[in-house]
């Protein structure tokens, strides 16, 4: 048989002299079949390269056991920390998790499709889907659940903390280490929370009665942290806010390039506290959630979902802290 074909039942069957039904049966660990029987039956599979078939599997039963993860940055460790947590609470419940990309902040139809053609049975997206998306995994009754998104408008459970008063902490924050003069390095314009962090640090500004320069907010397209900063540095910023820890890493480097100290010439502070769960070459002042809590709470209203009918939609709010380095901004 080449190596290229696939092993079929009745191939393992044939080899060891066997009923299909009773190769099928070992291979799911059937009480009725004895224990010497199944470990032929699994080691001839596994030397066949015998794949089961899942999908066909999924058809008669009418379930995929499959969980999708939407997220839009693939090299965002943040993303992975969420995902690994999700499959590690998802697989002793015997689900599978696939990860798929959305665009841009968005989860729109294009990103939909290979997920409903896999049948899956449940969504958990980092993406705020749109209307479309939602019209056709309600059709589909497909249940979702938005993560780290506040939901203000869709008709979808979600679980997220407040953004807005993350963004407003930072700037109250910057106030008290005496910043005089703030920037903020936000992801691109259509992405809501990051719409939602800026407008709590403005209102922090506007509050404590410091400068609000609009050329201090940038928002940031892929592999513009660069050329962002410069305009802040030029503009004679002494602190900035950055979307994500991942944007305050790249911000930092940059900086110790240009010979500039963080914090003594520049102030700065990130989202997500991503060395809670990774060793990271600096640490960081940055906003921190119970990220156990929130896939926790995400993983509960999903199966929630899944085992029953109900109408309404829920919001859940996590708290957060700021993470202080030795007490001081970084």
């Amino acid at each position: 048989m080449s190596s290229n074909q696939n092993v079929r039942l009745i191939d393992i069957a044939m080899r060891l002299d066997l009923t299909v039904n009773t190769v099928s049966r070992a291979l799911r660990d059937k009480s009725d079949i004895g224990f010497e029987t199944k470990m032929l039956v699994k080691r001839t599979a596994d030397e066949m390269g015998y794949i089961p078939n899942s999908i066909a599997s999924s058809l008669r039963n009418g379930s995929s056991r499959t969980i999708a993860i939407i997220f839009d940055n693939l090299m965002n460790p943040y993303f992975m920390i969420m995902a690994d947590k999700i499959h590690k609470r998802l697989d002793p419940l015997g689900y599978a998790t696939m990860i798929f990309a959305g665009m841009d902040g968005r989860f729109e139809i294009e990103s939909l499709a290979p997920i409903v053609s896999r049948k899956v049975d449940g969504i958990i997206t980092f993406l705020e889907p749109s209307n479309e998306v939602l019209n056709i995994v309600e059709k589909n009754q497909i249940p979702i659940v938005l993560v780290g998104r506040k939901n203000t408008k869709l008709s979808i459970d979600s679980v997220s903390t407040d953004d807005f008063r993350g963004g407003y902490e930072i700037g109250k924050l910057f106030h008290s280490k005496n910043a005089k003069n703030v920037g903020y390095l936000g992801a691109p314009l259509g992405v809501e929370c990051s719409k939602r962090r800026l407008n709590g640090l403005k209102q922090s500004l506007k509050d404590y009665n410091m400068s609000i320069k609009v050329e201090n907010f940038r928002y940031v397209a892929s592999n513009s942290v660069r050329e962002d900063l410069q305009i802040l540095l030029d503009n004679h910023v002494d602190a900035i806010f950055c979307f994500n820890d991942m944007m305050a890493l790249e911000a930092i480097t940059i900086l110790k390039d240009k010979g500039l100290h963080v914090p003594q010439d520049i102030m700065l502070a990130g989202f997500d506290d991503l060395q809670n769960d990774l060793i990271l070459p600096v640490r960081l002042t940055t906003i921190a959630s119970d990220k156990d809590l929130i896939i926790d709470t995400t993983i509960s209203m999903l199966l929630h979902r899944l085992d029953s009918s109900v109408e309404h939609h829920e919001t859940r709010f996590i708290d957060y802290d700021i993470v202080l380095i030795n007490g001081e901004t970084t």
